[in-house]
């Protein structure tokens, strides 16, 4: 039997006296807290994924524009949102560590966002980050 993303049911067999009692009472407080810390993660990681998309159009924005002033602008802006998934990453694995969380790094994929992408982010993070310290 096949399980959806993100299902947490378990479909394995229940022997009456072996197995766990699947109908065992939770705290209700205690589960609320882990869903609310659940939900945030997941909002982190959507974050993510909307920032990396924006990126990516970006790049093509920069690729594809003939004017130098508005290309410089485009780069600028590209670097100010590169910065920012580094910030975003960087709050995602600390939030995850700070409540017990397993980071999925599969969550934080996006469609054809690859070691090449990534490089440019982080190279053109570490631009914004020097240039806002130069100044």
């Amino acid at each position: 039997m096949r399980s959806l993303a993100n299902c947490r049911h378990s479909f394995g067999p229940y022997y009456p006296g072996i197995s766990t009692n699947p109908f065992e009472q939770y705290d209700t407080e205690e589960n609320r807290k882990t869903y609310e810390k659940q939900q945030r993660q997941r909002a982190l990681e959507w974050r993510v994924r909307d920032t990396k998309r924006k990126i990516q159009n970006m790049q093509t924005a920069i690729d594809n524009c003939r004017d130098e002033k508005l290309k410089f602008e485009l780069q600028q802006e590209f670097d100010r949102k590169s910065y920012l998934l580094k910030k975003q990453n960087t709050a995602y694995k600390q939030y995850c560590e700070d409540n017990n969380l397993k980071p999925y790094a599969e969550r934080l994929k996006t469609a054809k966002w690859d070691r090449e992408q990534a490089m440019k982010a982080a190279g053109a993070a570490r631009r914004y980050e020097n240039a806002k310290k130069s100044n």
